[in-house]
């Protein structure tokens, strides 16, 4: 019996193809669920000490080994710019000795000293600000510092819309006229006049 071996060739060809196609971008990118990250409406930066920061790119700043920062989640809960807000967010000192953080928005300046493998969450702190400068649903100029350098980021200015955020808000909050805005639209969701 004589077997059609152009035939054969050809679907094994094929069932390569298949095969590479939908195993072949995991093998050339990175996947996004292996990165940390801020799971969160905030903004996140990381600095590295310098013994690493000269071998780790941007791209591997939260995944690099060795004495690292994380400023994580990081944003202000406020209700206008010149309105009173929270600072959000987390600070995880990545490395082997106590450090000396700190946190600049537009022109208030935090100042922090974490332990060793000390994780702080600013919620827990309280800190408020008087006047961010950044009207909510903008981005304030940041500036992390740890092992000495400095690195520029924006961070988030979030309205206490979200209920998420409304207990973090540090001043009297309507919680009515904050979702107002949500019914002025026509739909299925369009609150009927009384």
């Amino acid at each position: 019996m004589k077997v059609n071996t152009t035939r054969r060739n050809v679907f094994a060809g094929l069932a390569l193809a298949a095969l590479i196609g939908t195993t072949g971008c995991s093998a050339v990118n990175p996947q996004a669920t292996t990165f940390e990250y801020a799971p969160s409406d905030g903004t996140q930066t990381t600095i590295t000490s310098e013994e690493v920061s000269d071998s780790a790119s941007t791209e591997d700043d939260f995944n690099a080994p060795g004495e690292h920062v994380d400023f994580l989640n990081i944003g202000v809960i406020t209700g206008s710019a010149d309105d009173i807000g929270t600072l959000m967010g987390t600070i995880d000192n990545q490395s082997a000795s106590s450090q000396n953080v700190e946190l600049q928005i537009n022109n208030e300046t935090f100042e922090f000293s974490l332990e060793a493998g000390e994780i702080l969450k600013l919620e827990d702190e309280e800190i408020t600000i008087d006047g961010v400068g950044t009207e909510p649903g903008g981005l304030a100029e940041g500036i992390a510092t740890a092992f000495g350098q400095d690195k520029e980021f924006h961070v988030s200015i979030l309205p206490p819309t979200l209920e998420e955020y409304r207990e973090l808000y540090p001043g009297d909050l309507n919680e009515e006229e904050q979702i107002e805005h949500l019914y002025d639209f026509q739909g299925q969701y369009h609150r009927d006049e009384q």
